[in-house]
């Protein structure tokens, strides 16, 4: 069953293939049903027991899908002279969305895109630019594509209208014919036989072309070649070959018989008659050699020989694109009448010489290069094995200095372990020491019996832990300012103390202190002894702060890789 999807508007021929399909078109007439819509079959399509051709008819919004039903018989049809199919076919809404280019030169030939849905449905499909069909090539599910005619009706845009069948696809798209392309200028106005060589070519509105040719046309032989569009006014092509005999061995320029472009349906640039656009005979090169290997030293340069290399045009002598390469490498050129200098690469044995111009490639020889070397081969192998020699006596140093390191790391290891080993021992035996001169709890129990335990209140307590051998500290007696400076001096104290509560504040406060050369071990401890008498009644943020500095001096210790014992010593 072919197609398989249609619009519900109807018109779709569906070609049935079968078996058995009725021997005369009146059993089948009438008798053919898709989607349990009628399809009218028609006679020019049908063949006999093999396939029916039918026209579908419009299905209601409320029918999507179904199979094929065929019967076979002149009036009743018989439930055995019935056939379904097993495949189905669907209704669908087909849509277009928008096409591209939306502009071509007003004598056509643009391909233009239209994209959608469902643009692969029924059988037909037709696109008309307002009242001008357009050339129908191919489609897809989600495209369709045609080929512009020439516009009856001039520059300007125009409406845009697409049918699948009987089903009318509804969507604003406009199209809009231009001026035809225009060539003013071609740059240079000439090539060689063999063609391949850039020209510029300057006109208006070149960047509504899909696919530019510029095209040579001798004794009734056409040549193309591809133009790339920079802009709407310019664009670089790749001059056609001239189709002439190289056989004939031209040596005078030909002009040939027609040049123009090819630029969709623009009749008026196929043939330019504003142009004398000439072909010089081809560059032709000798061989390096009669034995085709050609001997040279390193630095020295390659000669390529031959003639036409520089064609004798009207502004003088014409410059190609020459490319030699020795190998794979490129080499730099100066390029005479007879001549070709390339500047040898740094390289040296056979390579072979490739030489490049427009369409021609050409392989003169092989070049061999050799170096001068003043030594014999004898010298060559003995400072060889020396050199083998001398690697091999510093890869043995390298092992035993590798060696050596490894012992003494293991050397370093254990004597850090003796140390540590030390430290513990000595530690232990300063504890056994501590313990055998302290004095007997019995001993003491029996002396508090009666006086009972000598308690300080904690005012005395902190004191003596925070300022010992201070009995009249400052912070124990009222603030002595002259009167005029009292208020000032306690709304600075306030503002400070506010601060001191402020986590980040006294830890860069502290860390500042800590970093001053002239901050003492003594003025730490006077500084620590303020701060802790401050926040006696904010021990647990007390507490957090000093949590932060001892961070601070693990991160330290560890930066610094010194001893975990050393931690706290001070």
């Amino acid at each position: 069953i072919n197609p398989l999807r249609g619009p519900r508007e109807g018109g779709t021929l569906v070609t049935i293939r079968g078996e058995n399909l009725g021997l005369d078109f009146r059993e089948i007439q009438g008798n053919v049903k898709v989607a349990e819509v009628d399809c009218t079959p028609i006679r020019e399509g049908y063949i006999p027991a093999e396939q029916i051709v039918c026209e579908m008819g419009r299905a209601e919004m409320s029918q999507y899908t179904g199979n094929v039903q065929v019967c076979v018989g002149v009036g009743a049809c018989r439930p055995e002279f019935m056939a379904k199919s097993s495949k189905y076919y669907y209704f669908v809404i087909p849509r277009i969305t928008r096409l591209k280019p939306s502009r071509g030169p007003v004598s056509g030939g643009t391909i233009v895109n239209i994209t959608g849905s469902h643009l692969d449905a029924g059988s037909n499909v037709s696109v008309m630019f307002k009242d001008q069909p357009c050339t129908y090539l191919r489609r897809g599910g989600q495209w369709l594509t045609c080929r512009t005619h020439a516009s009856p009706h001039g520059y300007g845009n125009i409406s845009v209208s697409v049918s699948i069948d009987k089903a009318q696809l509804q969507k604003d798209l406009q199209f809009e014919y231009v001026e035809d392309p225009t060539i003013t200028k071609i740059e240079p106005e000439w090539s060689i036989y063999s063609g391949h060589t850039p020209v510029t070519v300057t006109g208006t509105n070149l960047d509504i072309i899909q696919t530019p040719l510029i095209r040579a046309k001798y004794n009734n032989h056409e040549t193309l070649n591809l133009c790339e569009v920079l802009s709407s006014t310019s664009m670089l092509c790749q001059v056609p070959e001239l189709p002439i005999s190289l056989a004939r061995q031209q040596e005078a320029p030909e002009k040939p018989d027609e040049f123009g472009f090819k630029l969709d349906d623009v009749q008026s640039l196929m043939a330019l008659n504003t142009t004398n656009f000439i072909y010089y005979p081809n560059p032709e090169f000798e061989p390096l050699s009669s034995s085709g290997v050609l001997e040279l030293k390193p630095g020295s340069p390659i000669i390529l020989k031959g003639r036409n290399f520089l064609p004798p045009t009207n502004t003088g002598n014409g410059k190609l694109n020459y490319t030699v390469m020795i190998g794979d490498k490129l080499c730099m050129l100066t390029v005479s009448e007879t001549q070709l200098l390339c500047e040898s690469p740094n390289l040296t044995g056979r390579h072979k010489v490739l030489a490049r111009v427009g369409g021609i490639e050409f392989s003169p020889g092989v070049v061999h290069i050799t170096s001068d070397s003043p030594l014999s081969s004898t010298a060559i192998i003995g400072i060889a094995a020396a050199g083998a020699l001398l690697i091999f006596f510093i890869v043995v140093v390298l092992i035993a200095y590798k060696r050596k390191s490894r012992e003494s790391d293991l050397t370093l290891k254990r004597l850090q372990m003796q140390m540590d080993n030390l430290e513990s021992r000595v530690a232990l035996e300063c504890k056994e020491a501590f313990a055998e001169l302290q004095t007997d709890i019995h001993e003491l129990t029996s002396d508090l019996d009666g006086a009972g335990i000598p308690f300080l209140d904690y005012r005395t307590y902190t004191m003596r832990v925070l300022f010992p051998g201070i009995e009249e500290h400052p912070v124990l007696r009222d603030l002595e300012v002259p009167g005029y400076r009292q208020e000032q001096v306690e709304k600075g104290l306030k503002l400070f103390g506010q601060l001191i509560n402020n986590k980040i504040f006294l830890l860069c406060f502290i860390r500042t202190l800590e970093a001053q050369r002239g901050f003492s071990m003594r003025d730490r401890g006077n500084v620590a002894s303020l701060i802790m008498t401050v926040l006696q009644s904010k021990l647990e943020y007390a507490t957090d702060v000093l949590k932060h500095l001892l961070s601070d001096l693990i991160d330290r210790n560890l930066e610094s890789k010194n001893h975990p014992k050393l931690l706290l010593r001070r």
